[in-house]
């Protein structure tokens, strides 16, 4: 017992020991700690200005595309490139240094507004103008400003105040108010509005105009309009024309203001104004304010670089060098930028095909924001970069850049290097496509010459396709213009009215047209399909026929005589096609159901459905309402519904296939970018013929309407003398389409050769006919020429003995 008791202290004085210890290391570190911070914390603070780190992207380079040999069609080239960053600790004059900077860079914008428009710029970018008026001028802008301000009530006032005299004296005081008509009140003025207009021989109509704009322009008009305010609304804007008028100075005041005070106030006022600048001081300011709105762009932190001008020359660069003390948060950067291959003779290539790239537009900014995308960065706006831009987008890389704090870079880091992104292999060879846009250009201003082609031509465009792969081979329209355009500003801006905007849509899957007698062939289809004639029976034509109480015409007075399936496609005869219409109505009852029925025979050929071509914005077409029992026989000869050319291009291909329909595509491969041009990447995709659907038309009845075709070639056919003498037969359907006005539209399709179809062809005339002129006049020439490039390009291609297609082996 006397043993346990002397063990027991041991434990304790243990414990007290490591307590001690534990004590003594934290007091050590509390005091240290306490040292630190009161005695060397202002130095340690001093020490973490000095440096701090920024986490910047390394554009990744955009994949290229490539034509199907390899051939380089999009790359990226190095630009010089004058960005701005407002770094920490850095207090820049950034109006100043848009002002130096606007002395160095040529400006690319030609055209200037007006002083009033300059002055509203001026006041949204909160920068100033450097005038100074004579006493007169100043007086004389007093009076304006003035009745303006004398006209406003006390803000005591403003909360008792109907709902229309509130909204007004909101705009007397120069603001803006965000909707002020409910629903049907907005309908009742604009209604109002569009007939003023109307009345006054304008064209403008308001429909589509914002409220506040309507409600100012029916006030200007002196139009009888009621307005509801909602509560909520009517006490948001009391608040806001309060603040308004307290801030505003009574006349009395003026007198104390300064110049820009005074054209702030005209500008509020919305008052025409002269400023006392010259021309080229105008040209200055605006080309000032330009720069100062890239180097405020709202959309990016102020750490991350602004671009505020593209592609400078090398002269802008050594001024910019020279004067860099005078430039704070200005520097020059390399940047690629997009070069698109262009044709031989400098004229665009592929214009609607490649597209081009911009600054994301700002209604779409959230959204590519979301999937990771900088504010700053381009993306694909047309054609193949907007379509493809999730696999030409490259991976950003990361660079840390440790800066002192004067926020000079001291070290750069490369944490992740920049992935490129991934190449696009086209379906078609650069050389076709460029000869088919020369024949094309050479075609088109020939035409343009001769003594009956109508003033209103001025283009054309050209589809050529594999029917049985879906493979764009070419794609053309004249006129057209080099997408290099995009990436140089001046010349963009040189150019834009009188080039790029007048053919800027992609026509080819935008704008519908008549068929006009192209559709014939699918006519006749439905005929057989539908039982409503065979092959053999043989109608007269004298010229016409009555469809209901309608009397409808063969465009050839007198008419065929004797025709057949088979001559109703060679001579392009309306009656037989006006007689299978009628039949289809008297079909069964009631007749409006029968309109389904060429719906149904449509969509399966792609006519007026999307084609699914690989572009964004692919529009149906246009399938008019049938109103009345004679609207089917103006569909039967393609003088009803509308189609794109790539609709229609899919259209001949599913007959030249045998019935398969395909869809249409530019890409055949997607490969791995690489860092190396010179060494293809490993090929990720590879874009197969994809069958989207087969037409229920029996095999036989598809045969008869392909020999129709043959004959359209063959003496006695509408297209007889375009292809005489080619070592290949070819198919066709001509075309001419009446479009209510004095010109019409010349159209002729068809594929080659005749009994193993390689290729489709589309070639749409707009306003290129007039006074009965064959539509082969305006199309002809290109067809013939177009065939004899590809078959020089690819020999054997177009003679060879049938073989098995991929449209077949689904079969």
């Amino acid at each position: 017992m006397e043993e346990e008791k002397k063990q027991k202290p041991t434990i304790p004085i243990r414990l007290n020991i490591l307590f001690v210890i534990v004590f003594l290391f934290f007091a050590t570190i509390i005091l240290r700690l306490a040292y630190v911070q009161l005695v060397e914390g202002e130095q340690y603070r001093h020490e973490l200005e000095k440096f701090s780190i920024r986490e910047l992207p390394i554009p990744a380079p955009r994949g290229r595309i490539l034509d199907k040999n390899g051939v380089v069609l999009v790359s990226n080239k190095p630009v010089y490139t004058v960005q701005y960053v407002e770094e920490q600790g850095q207090d820049i004059d950034e109006e100043k240094v848009a002002d130096r900077l606007a002395q160095i860079l040529v400006p690319d914008d030609s055209k200037i507004g007006t002083d009033k428009e300059l002055l509203k710029k001026t006041i949204e970018l909160r920068s100033t103008l450097p005038v100074g008026f004579k006493r007169e001028e100043t007086n004389a802008l007093k009076e304006k400003i003035i009745p303006m301000l004398t006209r406003l009530p006390d803000v005591n006032q403003v909360a008792g105040m109907k709902d229309f005299d509130l909204v007004k004296t909101a705009m007397y005081a120069g603001l803006r108010v965000r909707s002020p008509f409910t629903e049907k009140e907005r309908t009742d003025v604009v209604k109002k509005l569009n007939a003023y207009s109307e009345a006054n021989g304008s064209d403008i109509t308001y429909d589509d105009v914002n409220d506040w704009e309507i409600f100012k322009q029916a006030f200007k008009a002196n139009l009888p309009m009621k307005l509801t305010l909602d509560k909520e609304d009517r006490e948001d804007l009391i608040k806001e024309v309060q603040a308004q008028l307290r801030q505003l100075p009574t006349p009395a005041q003026l007198n104390g203001k300064s110049d820009m005070d005074l054209l702030r106030l005209a500008s509020l006022f919305d008052l025409d104004i002269t400023l006392p600048l010259t021309d080229e001081q105008r040209l200055h300011q605006w080309h000032k304010l330009s720069l100062l709105q890239e180097m405020r762009s709202p959309q990016l932190a102020s750490y991350i670089p602004r671009r505020v001008k593209v592609n400078i020359t090398q002269e802008e660069m050594f001024q910019i060098e020279e004067r860099r003390t005078e430039l704070p948060g200005i520097s020059v950067e390399l940047e690629a930028v997009r070069q698109i291959m262009p044709d031989p003779d400098g004229t665009g290539f592929a214009t609607h095909i490649l597209g081009y790239i911009n600054a994301i537009p700002p209604q779409s900014l959230k959204e590519y924001m979301a999937q990771g995308y900088n504010a700053i960065d381009r993306v694909g706006i047309t054609g193949l970069e907007a379509y493809y831009e999730r696999y030409l987008r490259g991976k950003d890389g990361i660079m840390d850049v440790h800066v002192n704090k004067n926020s000079e870079s001291v070290e750069k880091t490369m944490r992740q290097p920049a992935q490129p992104g991934n190449d696009l292999v086209l379906a078609l060879d650069w050389r076709f496509q460029s000869r088919v846009e020369a024949i094309l250009k050479e075609e088109v201003e020939k035409y343009k010459k001769l003594p009956s082609t109508p003033k209103e031509y001025n283009k054309t465009h050209v589809l050529v396709m594999n029917p049985n792969t879906g493979e764009i081979l070419a794609m053309a329209s004249y006129p057209d213009y080099d997408l290099n355009l995009y990436y140089d500003r001046k010349k963009f801006n040189e150019n834009y009215s009188s080039l790029i905007l007048p053919n800027e849509l992609n026509d080819f899957i935008y704008t519908p047209y008549p068929p006009a007698s192209t559709y014939k062939p699918l006519s006749l289809m439905i005929s057989l399909q539908e039982g409503l004639t065979n092959p053999s029976e043989t109608i007269y034509d004298s010229g016409g026929y009555y469809v209901g109480t309608a009397y409808k015409r063969n465009w050839r007075a007198g008419g065929h005589g004797s025709v057949n399936a088979r001559r109703a496609l060679q001579v392009s005869n309306n009656t037989y096609m006006y007689i299978m219409a009628d039949r289809l109505l008297k079909k069964s009852s009631p007749w409006q159901n029968q309109f389904r029925i060429l719906d149904y025979y449509n969509a399966q050929f792609g006519l007026g459905v999307k084609t699914g071509i690989d572009l964004p914005g692919e529009k149906k077409g246009w399938e008019n309402p049938y109103l009345n029992y004679g609207n089917l026989a103006d569909a039967f000869i393609g003088q009803y519904d509308l189609f794109t050319p790539m609709q229609i291009g899919q259209y001949v291909s599913t007959i030249a296939n045998g019935g398969y329909r395909i869809r249409p595509h530019l890409v055949k491969e997607i490969r791995r970018g690489t860092t190396d041009p010179k060494e293809p990447g490993q090929t990720l995709s590879v874009i197969e013929p994809e069958v989207l659907n087969r037409v229920t038309i029996d095999p036989k009845h598809l045969q008869v309407v392909k020999e129709g075709m043959r004959m359209v070639t063959q003496p006695g056919g509408t297209a007889s003398r375009d292809f005489v003498g080619l070592p290949f037969n070819v198919a066709a359907k001509s075309g001419t389409a009446q479009t209510g006005r004095k010109a019409e539209n010349a159209l002729l399709v068809g594929f080659a050769p005749y009994e193993n179809p390689q290729l489709v062809f589309v070639v749409v005339a707009p306003n290129s006919l007039r006074d009965g002129t064959s539509s082969s006049a305006a199309t002809g020439p290109v067809s013939r020429r177009l065939l004899e490039a590809y078959n020089e390009l690819n020999p054997g291609v177009l003679t060879a003995p049938p073989v098995q297609t991929p449209a077949q082996s689904a079969k």
